[in-house]
């Protein structure tokens, strides 16, 4: 055995002993002949020198660890799934519901000579509610954009107030009150912002063609002032989707009546005394109900009724006019933005000689096409076509003279845009909102008279 040899096999001896705790004898004799031999590759590989127990246990023990590893692996991919599904369902779950078909609610006024009430029903003419009641008049009833609260005009004793309720009738709250001679006066709707917040409404002291907008706090934290800066006459006011902007009716002693836009700008509109700009040109007095204003679902343009007499679409700095319907007033987009509904006048003598409105609904395209009238709903001229949330459904001003309503005073009608459901009638009813998105009914308060169907 050469000097070598032997040093490897005193070296493999004690290296591959794992059971003697205590260093061996010749422990002293390899690390002397160590000293003196030259080193060789193998020497530098450190599983040389582990006990083959370490070995053997290293080889044993790898293969559980890498299951090991790939079971956490698995159990977090597991646990970031179940907290994607758990998120997702309450983004869901958190996103309001579209009313749909017959379900749907919309509120609207019952007038009889200077009294009027408050009244929401369902869309299939089922679960009529009247909400308020008394010897004064409450109209144009306006849903908040959550579904849950009721904005409303109220006149009683010579004084009109804007009023805040929530959808059952209850918890009522006055925001603002104004002198005035008669429930006529307060022409024009209530515009909620889009956030609910703030509401705008028109107001006319001396009860004629002059009118001003007014913005007020929702909650009734800040009271009300006038929204414009002075010198423009104001009506009709719509609020862009993304709460950004206000379109308006107006008119000043120079342009006459014309349509007007102005920015709410990063500290909101509640300041008041906005600069508006105009964008367009309008036929006809401010105080007319049929020339309205009305943005599109995606805030990129306006429906407006144009010198002509005409219904047109035009982008919000007033470019890029276009005619979607000939003789034409009340345009209604449709929730989606894919259709326009709109009043048009049948025999338009009919008005000027004192005899029932012949004005009948329609329906065009977005893009100006495809016109149809709708049969069903008609006769009425004030109220214009409202779309329900879900756009199968339109409400308007009925005056029936058929068997299905003899007499010939105002009704509420409700059809169906594809003719699918009978049509639903109900008394009174011009002024009509529908509730946006589905929200509980709280009871309505006991009273002792409702409108019945005719």
């Amino acid at each position: 055995m050469t000097h070598r040899d032997d040093l490897d096999q005193l070296l493999s001896t004690w290296l591959d002993d794992p059971y003697t705790p205590p260093a061996p004898a010749y422990l002293g004799q390899v690390l002397e002949r160590t000293r003196h031999t030259r080193q060789r590759p193998a020497w530098a590989n450190l599983e040389r020198w582990l006990p083959m127990a370490d070995k053997t246990l290293g080889r044993t023990t790898a293969p559980p660890m890498r299951f090991a590893y790939l079971l956490l692996i698995a159990l977090l991919v597991v646990a970031l799934a179940v907290g994607v599904a758990v998120v997702g369902s309450r983004l869901l779950s958190s996103t309001p519901a579209i009313p749909q078909g017959g379900a749907a609610v919309l509120a609207f006024a019952s007038l009889v000579g200077e009294s009027g009430d408050i009244f929401t029903v369902r869309a299939d003419g089922t679960d009529l509610r009247q909400l308020t009641s008394g010897s004064g008049a409450e109209t144009g009833p306006a849903f908040s954009p959550d579904g849950r609260r009721i904005a409303y005009r109220q006149w009683q004793d010579g004084s009109d107030s804007l009023v805040v309720m929530d959808a059952g009738g209850g918890n009522r709250t006055t925001l603002a009150t104004y002198r005035s001679s008669g429930k006529d006066c307060a022409r024009g709707g209530i515009a909620w912002s889009p956030d609910g917040s703030s509401l705008v409404f028109p107001v006319s002291s001396a009860c004629d063609s002059r009118f001003d907008l007014f913005i007020v706090a929702a909650d009734g934290s800040a009271p009300a002032t006038k929204l414009l800066a002075m010198g423009t006459d104001s009506l009709h006011a719509a609020w862009s989707p993304d709460g950004k902007r206000i379109a308006f009716l107006g008119s000043d002693a120079a342009a006459g009546v014309g349509q007007y836009v102005v920015d709410v700008g990063p500290g909101g509109a509640r300041s008041g005394g906005l600069t508006p700009r105009r964008i367009g040109t309008s036929r006809g007095d401010l105080g007319n109900s049929g020339a309205d204003i009305q943005w599109s679902p995606d805030g990129t343009k306006l429906a407006v009724i144009s010198e002509a007499g005409d219904v047109v679409a035009i982008e919000p700095d007033g470019s890029g006019s276009r005619v979607l319907a000939k003789q034409a007033y009340n345009p209604r987009w449709s929730p989606d933005g894919r259709h326009i509904a709109f009043h048009r006048q049948v025999d338009p003598s009919e008005y000027f000689n004192d005899r029932p409105c012949t004005a009948r609904t329609w329906v065009v395209e977005a893009d100006g096409t495809n016109e149809r009238r709708l049969e069903d709903l008609g006769d009425g001229c004030d109220a214009p076509p409202i779309w329900s949330p879900d756009g199968t459904r339109i409400s308007g001003s009925l005056i029936a003279s058929t068997a299905i309503a003899p007499s010939l005073g105002p009704h509420l009608g409700i059809i169906t845009v594809d003719g699918s459901s009978p049509t639903v009638i109900l008394q009174d009813g011009p002024a009509v909102s529908w509730q946006p998105v589905a929200a509980p009914l709280p009871p309505a308060p006991s009273v002792t008279t409702a409108p019945s169907a005719p």
